[in-house]
């Protein structure tokens, strides 16, 4: 009989790593599964918290009245992932319900991506794939990554695997983050930048930093009238870190020469204006989508819900606080 219930939003989880679900039911827990292939919102996931310890969750949205229905039962959620803007922090807080997060265990998954990203934007990939497929012969000119400027804004496990690739592509990395060792920059052959510097000197600009006030519309209209006409935007990071307007507008009019988005402001993204934008490569947030990342968030997602139901502290609280207040 099981001792715990677990709500699993997280649709990868039990494809990608069967074996997560096993340890949580070996240890007493009954799995229950969200219906649908869509991230949930919050009235569609207020229903289910009521009668769970805890939830296994992607990037659904996990507001004040979806907790308040989970309290007092509700003790922790683990998000198989890093971003966790998606949750109301300081009512779990409030609550007593541990938020955990994946740091680190997707930064390859996500790098190879962002590089995947860069060449299909340098080589006009897209475009020439399409022009095959309709009998013609197109060879658009395309600009080599060897010898160009990477700049890297957020300089976490996902902002050094990406530096770590652009060294070996032979280009030249700079990177902005206020928080990051600048010895730890310096060891991988990385100029340390103020933001607006590596903007204005990158051919290609990749963001990895999460969504926070501070970071909502980081690069916005200003940001992006300081980037080369010739340069290119990555963003695998979080929608809000870019304002969409800005970039389609930035994309219609050359401001810049060609943006990759695997992330939106509304996921999935049915009113961007980046659906009507030029020179644009759009992808349904699968930077950290690979079976490999997948298994290893899902394996410690799992072991950080048994931690907390155990009354144990896991290694990777979002929210600290909350056991300050017990």
């Amino acid at each position: 009989m099981s001792t715990w219930r677990v709500l699993v939003t997280s649709r990868p989880f039990l494809e990608a790593a069967p074996e997560a679900a096993r340890r949580l039911e070996e240890a007493g827990v009954g799995l229950l599964s969200a219906p649908g292939d869509w991230p949930l919102e919050e009235e569609e996931i207020v229903d289910l918290v009521g009668a769970v310890d805890g939830v296994i969750a992607g990037v659904d949205r996990i507001g004040r009245h979806a907790l308040q229905k989970g309290a007092p039962r509700l003790r922790v959620i683990a998000r198989v992932g890093v971003g966790v803007d998606t949750i109301d922090l300081q009512t779990a807080t409030e609550l007593g319900v541990v938020v955990t997060n994946t740091p680190g265990v997707n930064a390859e998954a996500v790098a190879e991506l962002v590089f995947g990203l860069m060449i299909v934007l340098a080589r006009g990939i897209l475009q020439a794939d399409q022009s095959v497929r309709e009998g013609r012969w197109v060879r658009p000119f395309g600009v080599e990554l060897f010898g160009k400027c990477l700049g890297v804004v957020g300089f976490g496990h996902i902002g050094q695997a990406v530096a770590r690739r652009g060294t070996g592509f032979g280009m030249q990395v700079v990177a902005s983050d206020p928080l990051v060792d600048p010895d730890r920059v310096r060891a991988l052959g990385v100029s340390l930048l103020p933001f607006l510097d590596v903007v204005g000197k990158a051919d290609f600009l990749t963001l990895h930093v999460p969504l926070l006030p501070e970071t909502r519309h980081l690069l916005g209209e200003a940001e992006l009238l300081r980037m080369k006409p010739t340069a290119y935007l990555v963003n695998t990071s979080r929608g809000g870190v870019v304002d969409e307007a800005a970039l389609a507008r930035a994309l219609r009019e050359g401001w810049i020469a060609g943006a990759a988005c695997d992330v939106f402001e509304e996921e999935p993204p049915l009113r961007s204006p980046l659906l009507r934008a030029p020179n644009v490569v759009l992808t349904p947030h699968l930077g950290g989508y690979t079976r490999e990342a997948t298994a290893r968030a899902a394996r410690l997602a799992a072991e950080q819900v048994l931690t907390v139901l155990r009354g144990e502290r896991p290694p990777h609280v979002v929210n600290p606080e909350v056991f300050e207040r017990r």
